[in-house]
């Protein structure tokens, strides 16, 4: 361990002239050593909190001078003897989306639990921008890729594989050949949202808004039809519309539209759920008297709403730890987790407790 009398003789901190000076160019290692009393190699200790110790009272005079001189290490350099960038690239689909808006604020804290830095990027749904992404964020030689915008595509694939550091699609509803993964089971939180209509509810017609992109057939289209073909339900009532609050809303103004209306609606994302409401209260339908509603995701906006939605919430918390251990895992390996249901009045059951509502 290295202690005061370890630094190699100088002026204390108090006793340095000329800081005016130093502070008109570029602080240097070499300049803080001198300011501090130590060697640069100290200096290096300290920055880098080792390889050696350093005697706590060393350790603040280093950093008082650090301050003083307005000394920012080097990180490019301190990449190149360490191996690592301290930084890991994330790709989302629509950072607007408060679905992926809230995944990349968890993904942030354990970052940073970690000592990481997350450089993130957004594709806009758009494949070959995706790709691009991907070789960008690999240039700058991150640790890691974090895809969430992503379900399989080739051009996503075949650019991750090549990139040699670890990738991990982190909203997938199933294992990728060759990749790790983490997402939620989908088609549960589907079944028990639409059970939960039809069999707590006595709902009789429930329609699906649904976009287009993850999986195909989408999971929770999958046991949205398998529920209702169950308790012997048509599953006749669908509307394709994008994932977007617009979306929901031409939804809503379709299913108007229709004819009679259905008595429950279930829509896949809770940006539809939103744009959904806002046309039914548009054209005076009462919800839920009328017209149940849930949704899936549980993002913070669904608490909201009025009525509060009823939702499928992904649990963003345990699947950024997940995604996290998994850049570290040298084999590919599927993460899923389960969905909680969270009842709101939006399906006609009382709010939860401590919500909002």
């Amino acid at each position: 361990m290295l202690t005061t009398s370890d630094a190699l003789p100088g002026p204390g901190v108090s006793d340095f002239t000329g800081r005016r000076a130093a502070r008109s160019s570029r602080a240097t290692r070499a300049d803080v050593a001198r300011l501090a009393g130590v060697s640069t190699a100290v200096v290096s200790y300290v920055v880098n909190a080792g390889p050696r110790q350093v005697a706590p009272a060393t350790a603040t005079r280093v950093r008082e001078a650090m301050r003083m001189l307005g000394y920012q290490p080097n990180d490019a350099a301190r990449a190149l003897a360490s191996g690592s960038t301290g930084m890991v690239g994330l790709i989302v689909a629509d950072s607007l989306n408060p679905f992926f808006a809230e995944y990349t604020l968890e993904l942030e804290k354990v970052a940073t639990e970690h000592g990481q830095q997350l450089l993130i990027a957004d594709c806009r749904g758009d494949m070959a921008l995706e790709a691009r992404l991907i070789g960008n964020l690999l240039a700058r030689q991150v640790d890691g890729l974090l895809i969430a915008s992503t379900w399989g595509r080739p051009e996503a694939l075949t650019a991750a594989h090549t990139g040699g550091v670890p990738v991990v699609f982190i909203h997938s509803d199933e294992p990728i050949a060759g990749f790790r993964t983490v997402g939620t089971d989908a088609a549960q939180g589907a079944r028990d949202l639409v059970r939960h209509l039809t069999h707590h509810h006595g709902r009789r017609r429930v329609a699906l808004v649904i976009g287009e992109g993850f999986g195909a057939p989408d999971p929770r289209e999958k046991a949205w039809r398998a529920v209702l073909a169950e308790a012997g339900l048509p599953a006749d009532t669908i509307v394709r519309v994008p994932f977007t609050w617009q979306g929901g809303y031409l939804g809503g103004r379709e299913l108007l539209t229709r004819g009679t209306l259905p008595d429950a609606v279930f829509a896949a994302s809770d940006r539809q759920a939103v744009g959904v409401l806002r046309a039914f209260h548009e054209h005076r339908i009462d919800v839920p008297g009328q017209v149940a509603i849930v949704s899936f995701d549980g993002t913070i906006p669904s608490a909201y709403t009025w009525p509060p939605l009823t939702v499928a919430r992904q649990p963003l918390d345990q699947m950024s730890r997940a995604a996290w251990q998994l850049l570290a895992d040298p084999e590919p390996a599927h993460r899923e987790f389960g969905l909680d249901i969270v009842l709101r009045s939006s399906c006609g059951c009382p709010p939860a407790g401590g919500e909002p509502s």
